[in-house]
C-alpha cells in the first residue's frame, strides 16, 4: 500500500504563516516600515519676576536681571516630553555669559535648624547657577494637560551650587517633608486646539503675616552614595515664574 506522508501540508503551513508575517512587517514598498520617533520636549521660554535685591514686591526667587530664559544650547527651558514636569537647567548648561539665578534666604523659618536652632544659610543671597523642576509627575499631573484657567498644585525642586561648588537643594515636595508647600501651577491661556500654552507658577500659601509665600526645606547635598543628606532648615520662598510656548 502507498503512504501518503504528513509533512508536505506541514511544510505549506509554515510557509503560508511565515509569507503573513513577513507581509504585517513590510509597508507598500516591501520595506521594514520606519520606527516611530520618540516624543519631543516642548521649549518654553521661563521669566523668572522680580527686580533684584531689596526691592518691591519681595521675591526670595529672582532672575538675574538679564532677561528670559529661552531654550538653548546653553540654557535648557523645557516641559519635559517623558514627564510633562517644568525644567530650567542652568546648572548643567554653559552660556557665555554664564545665566543665573537669585536665591534669597534672608526670611528663615525660626526654630527650624538642626535640633530645633536657627536654619542655617550658606548665604545671605547670592546668584548662582541652579536647576529648576517642576516635579507635576509625581502627583499624576501632566503640565501640558491641565485645562485653560485651572489650578494645580506640584512640587518645586531647586537645586544649586555656591560661590565654591557646593551642592544644596531647596525642595518643596510635601511627601518628603510634611512642612513644606507645594508651588500652585496655572493654566493661565491655551491655543486654538485648547492646549496650555503658558502657566504661572506662584506659592500656594499665603502665611499668618499676610505674606504669600512657601515654606521650603534646604538640604546641603550628600557627596558620597553612604551619606544622607544634610538637613539645614526651613526657609521661607516667595516667587512668581511665567512660563509660554515657545
Amino acid at each position: 500500500m502507498k503512504r501518503t506522508s504528513t509533512q508536505l501540508p506541514v511544510i505549506a503551513l509554515i510557509l503560508f504563516l511565515t509569507a503573513i508575517g513577513f507581509g504585517f512587517q513590510t509597508n507598500a514598498a516591501g520595506k521594514p516600515p520606519a520606527a516611530g520617533k520618540p516624543p519631543a520636549d516642548v521649549a518654553v521660554t521661563s521669566t523668572i519676576d522680580g527686580l533684584g535685591v531689596d526691592t518691591l514686591p519681595t521675591f526670595r526667587i529672582q532672575s538675574d536681571q538679564a532677561g528670559a530664559y529661552s531654550n538653548s544650547n546653553s540654557v535648557q527651558s523645557i516641559i519635559q516630553a517623558s514627564s510633562g514636569d517644568w525644567v530650567l537647567d542652568l546648572l548643567n548648561f554653559n552660556s557665555s555669559p554664564q545665566r543665573k539665578v537669585l536665591i534669597d534666604l534672608r526670611d528663615p523659618v525660626p526654630g527650624s535648624g538642626p535640633n530645633g536652632g536657627p536654619p542655617q544659610a550658606p548665604f545671605a543671597y547670592q546668584l548662582v547657577r541652579a536647576r529648576f523642576i517642576a516635579q507635576c509627575s509625581a502627583y499624576g499631573i501632566d503640565m501640558r494637560t491641565i485645562a485653560g484657567g485651572s489650578t494645580v498644585y506640584c512640587p518645586l525642586v531647586i537645586a544649586f551650587d555656591d560661590a565654591v561648588g557646593v551642592r544644596y537643594r531647596l525642595t518643596m515636595r510635601t511627601d518628603n517633608f510634611s512642612e513644606v508647600n507645594l508651588a500652585q501651577v496655572t493654566c493661565v491661556a491655551t491655543d486654538v486646539n485648547a492646549k496650555c500654552n503658558q502657566w504661572r507658577l506662584e506659592p500656594s500659601v499665603t502665611q499668618l503675616n499676610g505674606e504669600r509665600k512657601n515654606v521650603a526645606k534646604l538640604l546641603k547635598v550628600a557627596t558620597k552614595p553612604n551619606q544622607a543628606d544634610q538637613d539645614k532648615g526651613d526657609f521661607y520662598l516667595s516667587f512668581g515664574i511665567n512660563l509660554t510656548r515657545p
